[in-house]
């Protein structure tokens, strides 16, 4: 008997009587909980799950399974536009598709759809093929090294070389597979028959591919500045892949689930990122900053030859060259929830290892403005005195939300307040 379980992110259920129907559907749920996108254990007396951070779809056997994000609909919707740096484009009515009520996946497949259409009106990228062919009429250039072997004007037609404007590239191959995979994945039926229109627009056109992160590496390696307006569908379009696949951990077989994940752990820390990028005035940021020889193995006691661990914080904030901020994104809610100890012993390291201001701020999402700033001292054992801090920084993405939509000095004013 079908079973539909819907779940928040960082959730948790027992499911009693509830078994996995086969090896295969177990082989998806092990490389699941390998992968950290979601914990699903088989008991003896039912399915244990508990969610993270990982919000999409799936189905398992008779059991369909859902998680979705605690911020939905259009703010939702918003906040993952301005993340990806995708256009806000007004071809149609928003509320003739009722964004509010989409479904997370619908609105990226929404935003997919609406920049397919964008490129449809525009008109898609033709690419100059060269040709080379025997033409009664010349055309282009005469090929007359062609036109020498062959002995000279022997046949009523002359060697030309000329450039043929073609439609089936490969930006608009993927395109079409894209929209394929959309078609495969969205649930609103409104926004399925906009996209089967689109398809078959396209197909009459275009030559079918495989998507492949080769393709869609191909198709981006493409871009340049005539073809740069395909840069957001390219974005929506590897979103979507990366979100419906897994990898069996040791093996070289692909497993695509029955739905998709999507990590809103990744997405955050995105989202901070451009947020960082855009409103630090006066500043500048650096991700994935590393703390180069913070750890070193000492001379002659590195038997393995190991390399030394370098520690990462999500951001550096930099001002006039100089580090004066440490910080980390972590999707997780920090004020319903404890501060994981492996996670402040990290951000610890960040703090003493004496760049920056001695300090390391982890950034969190909220909802609402109750939860504030938290802040934990790190001391000395012997003398107590204190020697470094952690700051815990909530981040309202509702607020955010409103910001990124108005007046661009609130933004950066809001933006501000969090990293100083």
């Amino acid at each position: 008997m079908n079973q539909t379980v819907n779940l928040k992110e960082w959730d948790s259920i027992m499911l009693k009587d509830i078994e996995l129907p086969d090896n295969d559907t177990r082989d998806i749920a092990k490389a699941l909980n390998n992968k950290g996108i979601i914990e699903i254990i088989e008991l003896k007396g039912g399915l244990s799950i508990r969610t993270n951070s990982y919000v999409g779809r799936i189905r398992l056997g008779e059991l369909q399974l859902n998680v979705y994000p605690k911020i939905n609909g259009m703010p939702l919707y918003k906040l993952l536009r301005y993340a990806y740096g995708l256009r806000e484009l007004k071809l149609f009515n928003e509320a003739e598709h009722d964004i509010g009520n989409f479904k997370f996946f619908d609105l990226l497949i929404y935003e997919l759809y609406v920049e397919a259409e964008d490129l449809l009106h525009r008109g898609i990228q033709k690419s100059y093929i060269k040709r080379g062919e025997n033409l009664s009429s010349p055309r282009g250039r005469i090929d007359i090294n062609r036109l020498c072997g062959q002995g000279g004007i022997i046949k009523s037609t002359l060697p030309c070389n000329y450039f043929n404007r073609d439609e089936n590239n490969i930006l608009n191959k993927t395109l079409l597979a894209g929209l394929k995979l959309g078609l495969n994945l969205v649930l609103e039926t409104g926004l399925k028959i906009k996209l089967q229109k689109l398809c078959f627009s396209l197909e009459e056109r275009i030559s079918n591919i495989t998507l492949t992160r080769g393709s869609l590496k191909s198709a981006r390696n493409s871009i340049n500045r005539l073809t740069r307006r395909y840069s957001a569908v390219l974005e929506v379009i590897n979103i979507l892949y990366e979100s419906q696949g897994i990898q069996l951990e040791g093996s070289s077989k692909h497993i695509n689930l029955r739905g998709y994940f999507f990590d809103m752990n990744a997405f955050f820390e995105t989202l901070i990122g451009r947020l960082l990028q855009n409103c630090s005035e006066g500043y500048s940021v650096k991700d994935q900053y590393s703390l180069h020889d913070m750890f070193i193995y000492t001379a002659g006691f590195n038997p393995c030859n190991r390399k030394s661990p370098t520690p990462r914080p999500d951001f550096a904030i930099r001002k006039e060259g100089r580090v004066v901020k440490l910080l980390d994104a972590k999707y997780r809610d920090l004020w319903e929830r404890s501060l994981p100890a492996k996670m402040l012993y990290q951000l610890a390291i960040y703090a003493v290892s004496g760049i920056g201001n001695k300090t390391a701020t982890i950034l969190y999402p909220t909802l609402s403005d109750i939860p504030t700033t938290a802040k934990i001292n790190i001391n000395n054992p012997l003398s107590c005195g204190n020697i470094a801090s952690v700051i815990l920084q909530p981040v309202n993405l509702e607020k955010v939300v409103e910001l990124v939509s108005g007046d661009l000095g609130e933004l950066r004013g809001y933006v501000m307040g969090i990293i100083r």
